[in-house]
């Protein structure tokens, strides 16, 4: 039984990796008082704590993905198997019908052979007392 692995096609770290820099956000401390710098300092926190997020739910996508086919190649290499087996028992059975119906018609002529030679043997016993 052959099995076909398969492997997973790509991570989150080979699709393109621009997040970062468009979620990289620069404060400029001329414009900005530091109560807003924090707040846009906090907020950035939280979108890379859901970009971190995102990443592992692709991650355990692809995972999954992988071991659907996985199974997908089993289930397909089982089928197989089953098909052989069912044609190897279908072969056997016929086999040993033959055989057995062989060894039946063998097991009854010796039966009626044994029972002619009886009849014959009681026959030619009377017949040689008369």
């Amino acid at each position: 039984m052959a099995t076909a692995g398969y492997t997973r096609p790509q991570t989150y770290s080979s699709i393109r990796d621009d997040d970062d820099e468009a979620l990289d956000i620069q404060i400029d401390s001329d414009t900005t008082r530091s109560s807003a710098a924090g707040g846009v300092k906090k907020l950035h926190g939280q979108v890379q704590e859901v970009v971190g997020v995102m990443k592992k739910n692709i991650d355990k996508l692809l995972d999954r993905d992988v071991a659907l086919n996985n199974l997908m190649t089993r289930a397909d290499d089982l089928e197989t198997s089953a098909s052989t087996y069912n044609q190897t028992t279908k072969q056997l059975r016929r086999k040993y019908w033959w055989k057995n119906a062989k060894t039946n018609v063998c097991i009854a002529g010796i039966v009626v052979g044994v029972i002619l030679i009886i009849i014959i043997a009681i026959a030619f016993n009377r017949r040689g007392k008369n």
